[in-house]
């Protein structure tokens, strides 16, 4: 993955996760928890699929693409809001 496409993902997707616990601050005990727990989830998958090596490919990943189905998944549904 081109490391200015990465750079651009990375910070909207790290600004919505950012959002998401500010929600779990301001929700029930309960759903806060578990607000803060997905977006502990989703932070720690994406840190696993950070680019890396000479062709900034997702080292977690054994595919092709430019971009892994990881990445594009958090694009999907945090940058594009896609409804399931």
């Amino acid at each position: 993955m081109d490391e200015i496409l990465y750079g651009v993902l990375a910070e909207g997707v790290g600004r919505y996760l950012d959002g998401v616990d500010r929600l779990a601050a301001a929700a029930p005990e309960a759903a806060g928890a578990e607000l803060r727990r997905l977006s502990a989830a989703w932070r720690a998958l994406l840190g696993l699929h950070r680019p890396a090596g000479t062709r900034h490919r997702c080292s977690g990943c054994a595919g092709r693409a430019a971009i892994c189905t990881v990445w594009r998944v958090a694009s999907a549904y945090f940058l594009r809001r896609i409804r399931a």
